[in-house]
């Protein structure tokens, strides 16, 4: 029988892309594969908490790590999709957050899922049809906009990720893209 490591406690030593090494206090070391939103929340030298998963596969054991519970909820939801590994499962994480993800597949948003970088359409499609439903809905509604607004932004030159953030503070239902991004770079020009 594996066993199951739910949560790790420990300490951050090092970061290296998106793997994490915690040291625990009985000194053992272990080396975390992390979302692209974890690992920038994390800092080395400091203490933290990750839910984690282990996956035995006959490609060898891996640990996988994600700072909240809705994270980890999503990506064993991901996995239990056909043909869809762990790999994958952290490449769809780290390209947006929990609730932009949730939202695309209750609405059933191939388009916006066969965007992210190595998800086909074939597979977008398979997420939406087994997932479909699977989770409570979200506040994003709007996702043509939120997705023309990120192009938009990223396009101008802003990190994807100020992007996100500054069109998720001003999203409002109605909104048309135009507005969305005039507002967001009033936000972006503060910063």
């Amino acid at each position: 029988m594996v066993p199951v490591i739910a949560g790790i406690y420990g300490k951050v030593v090092e970061k290296n892309g998106n793997t994490v090494f915690v040291s625990t206090n009985s000194g053992i070391v272990f080396e975390i594969a992390c979302d692209t939103q974890t690992c920038e929340e994390l800092e080395e030298n400091r203490e933290c908490y990750l839910y984690t998963f282990l996956s035995v596969s006959q490609d060898g054991v891996a640990l996988y790590g994600f700072s909240d519970r809705k994270k980890k909820d999503l990506f064993l939801s991901l996995m239990k999709v056909s043909r869809l590994g762990p790999k994958t499962a952290l490449k769809i994480l780290s390209s947006e957050d929990v609730d932009t993800l949730i939202s695309m597949i209750n609405s059933q948003d191939v388009e916006g899922l066969s965007k992210i970088p190595g998800i086909s359409r074939k597979t977008a499609e398979r997420i939406v049809m087994e997932l479909k439903g699977k989770f409570e809905s979200t506040v994003l509604k709007d996702l043509k906009t939120y997705h023309e607004s990120l192009e938009a932004l990223v396009s101008l030159g802003y990190p994807e990720k100020q992007a996100r953030k500054a069109i998720k503070e001003v999203l409002k239902d109605g909104m048309s893209t135009s507005e969305v991004i005039k507002e967001a770079l009033r936000i972006l020009s503060r910063r």
